[in-house]
């Protein structure tokens, strides 16, 4: 949680302009004006009354799951509030838990602890927070990859409406399939956030919460913001179990070689230096030192989304019956030794170039 407010903190200039654009896109919707095709967004007033609307079918959802129709009216326009905070930060998870501990003791302050409908309303509200930030997520790809090729933003923003109402019932099947195939949870398919997510509004709404632990992660996250280490990585690196911890601080450890590497053959002269954000959206002067980062960031980016793909349709391969599985337990060696060749890729790739010139 303070991981989460910390990170509204210092976006806190970026929110304000945020509001304060919509606020005059509000205002001047319907007049004319001369914006160039490339920076015209949808209409921001139409914008804010379907986000108004959305208010309705949530709240009847959270008063069909609680019975508490007064409660879930309060709720329904916190969980958008929320969302629209949830939105801008990232990482998903970080956002979600803090959402959900406050959601939580806001229902315990409504005297629905240990209720069954309060646990689905808590849960459900961290759901809605966690697919607008998640989604915001999409959106702002999909952006920026329309304004290196020109693209209007009003016509992209209409084809992610229409893509996340495709893509909904798609998941809920997919998801469907991964807990019917692996089992969500189990050894085959660990799922730590869920963990926490369950073990916050147990241990909220339950009477089951051990506060002193919760009082010594905050103080723990001041004493990180203090030395200006970053909060939300250390605390997810905390409950990620180590099969997921140990690939994940091995990435780091290469990355760390690569830019060492980077700036032996072109040298670190931070003047010109670009955030990850500047290299997307480059289009013309893309020195070699940014298109290793560039060819870096794309690879890896590539290897998430194929590792999970991969395991949606292994997932319908094996609730089809087909075994194509050869050893009933993943065999180590042979697993270490394509780890390794992974790894050996991540650092290879991005630096092909340097090593062909010979540099």
């Amino acid at each position: 949680m303070v991981g989460g407010l910390w990170t509204i903190f210092r976006l806190r200039q970026n929110l304000a302009d945020g509001i304060r654009e919509a606020i005059i896109g509000i205002k001047t919707s319907g007049q004319s004006h001369t914006k160039k095709r490339t920076d015209q967004d949808l209409n921001f007033k139409w914008v804010f009354l379907s986000i108004g609307a959305l208010v309705i079918p949530i709240f009847l959802v959270y008063g069909w799951i609680s019975s508490e129709w007064a409660i879930s009216g309060v709720m329904a326009i916190f969980a958008i509030l929320f969302a629209l905070v949830g939105s801008s930060n990232n990482p998903t998870s970080g956002v979600t838990v803090s959402i959900l501990l406050i959601t939580s003791l806001i229902l315990l302050g409504f005297g629905l602890s240990g209720d069954i409908g309060a646990f689905g309303v808590a849960l459900l509200i961290a759901a809605v927070i966690a697919c607008c930030a998640a989604i915001s997520g999409d959106v702002l790809q999909s952006l920026t990859a329309g304004q290196m090729i020109g693209a209007t933003p009003s016509k992209q923003q209409l084809a992610e409406l229409v893509g996340v109402v495709a893509a909904a019932p798609v998941l809920a099947l997919v998801v469907s399939a991964l807990d019917k195939a692996y089992t969500i949870g189990s050894p085959n398919l660990p799922a730590p956030q869920a963990f926490l997510m369950s073990g916050v509004i147990r241990g909220v709404l339950g009477g089951e919460m051990v506060w002193p632990f919760v009082l010594a992660g905050m103080i723990l996250a001041l004493v990180l913001i203090l030395i200006d280490l970053p909060v939300l990585p250390v605390a997810i690196g905390i409950y990620l179990p180590f099969t997921l911890a140990t690939p994940i601080f091995i990435g780091g450890v290469i990355r760390h070689v690569t830019n060492n590497k980077i700036k032996k053959i072109f040298g670190s002269n931070d003047n010109d230096k670009a955030t990850e954000w500047e290299l997307a959206i480059k289009q013309t002067e893309v020195k070699p030192k940014e298109k290793v980062v560039r060819t870096g960031l794309l690879f890896t980016a590539g290897l998430i989304a194929g590792e999970a793909l991969t395991g949606v349709i292994v997932a319908f391969i094996i609730i089809a019956g087909l075994r194509i599985t050869m050893f009933e337990y993943p065999p180590v060696f042979p697993g270490v030794l394509l780890w390794i060749f992974i790894a050996l890729l991540v650092y290879y790739i991005p630096l092909r170039e340097i090593y062909k010139s010979g540099e």
